[in-house]
């Protein structure tokens, strides 16, 4: 990093071998996670060899510009909130969407090369002196961070976008009420649970819930779900919905308008339930036990009563 007049003059680079996404971009959820609709539309266009050579180069530029962000995917940035489209000269060119879009510049220049199955990307910004924290590159064991990790991260996280339709309107002036969203947020979790546990699990309690947008037919909505803190029953949730294309009957009947930045409509913290069946064994990884006057109560609900030694933490 160098300071400049106009802020910090942040460098972040990567460095990827194709052999390690091939066989990840055979896998629909990895697709869905990591790449934007243009990025794929463009790849679906090519060969396999070049496909996996673009998507390769796509991947390691948004590796660079997480680092130019100061976060690191998966910690608040999804891949796919980082689109790397093309340019009508074929040059790469940034688009930040969602909370990459709240981190980021306002540009991000990016530059890709590939020789032989080796590809790397160079991310280079102006940000200003106050901008969000380095980026974590290291694992909370201080061992680097690899695709592995992204992999695992992966699994513990959730995407949907539906249009929200006519028949979903509830209140005056063509409304969608708050339940609409919860529901989403519902299939989400129940999403991370069935990747973590083989589970449905059962869905205890929602908390923090903010409305902060109206939502209404023809709307596109996409919400997210991030695994923040398991213990041995339960799984804490993360979830943020947001409006990417907004009906605009103003402007015509069947007008819309694609949102350049995302709108945040909910965010929600959920705590869901396992069966005891599936619970695994305490970790040192887990969080600390509760402390206070609630806390033998909160662990004799998750410890069954033939068990003298499993606690949960």
């Amino acid at each position: 990093m160098t300071d400049t007049a106009a802020g910090t003059l942040r460098i972040g680079v990567d460095v990827l071998d194709r052999a390690e996404l091939r066989r990840l971009l055979t896998r629909p959820w990895f697709l869905r996670l990591s790449y934007a609709p243009e990025e794929i539309g463009l790849a679906d266009r090519m060969g396999e060899e070049r496909r996996l050579e673009f998507l390769t180069g796509r991947f390691a530029a948004k590796e660079a510009v997480v680092k130019v962000l100061g976060t690191g995917l998966l910690r608040g940035v999804a891949p796919r909130d980082i689109c790397v489209d093309r340019a009508a000269g074929g040059a790469p060119v940034v688009t930040l969407r969602g909370r990459a879009a709240a981190l980021g510049p306002a540009a991000i220049e990016v530059s890709i090369t590939h020789k032989q199955n080796v590809v790397a990307a160079v991310a280079l910004a102006v940000v200003t002196p106050a901008g969000p924290p380095p980026a974590r590159t290291l694992r909370e064991d201080g061992a680097p961070m690899s695709l592995a990790d992204t992999h695992q991260e992966a699994e513990a996280s959730a995407f949907l976008r539906v249009r929200i339709g006519q028949e979903d309107a509830h209140y005056g002036g063509g409304l969608v009420d708050g339940a609409h969203i919860l529901r989403l947020f519902g299939d989400l979790v129940t999403e991370i649970t069935a990747r973590t546990d083989q589970d449905e699990g059962l869905l205890s309690e929602y908390s923090g819930v903010r409305f902060l947008a109206p939502v209404r037919p023809g709307d596109y909505i996409e919400a997210r779900a991030r695994l923040v803190r398991t213990t041995r029953l339960r799984r804490v949730v993360e979830l943020e919905a947001h409006k990417v294309i907004e009906a605009s009957p103003a402007q015509g009947a069947s007008a819309v308008q694609v949102l350049a930045t995302p709108r945040l409509v909910c965010t929600a913290t959920a705590t869901t339930v396992i069966p005891m069946t599936r619970a695994r064994p305490a970790t040192a990884t887990d969080a600390p036990p509760a402390t206070g006057r609630n806390a033998p109560q909160a662990a004799a609900r998750d410890v069954p009563l033939s068990s003298t030694t499993a606690k949960e933490s």
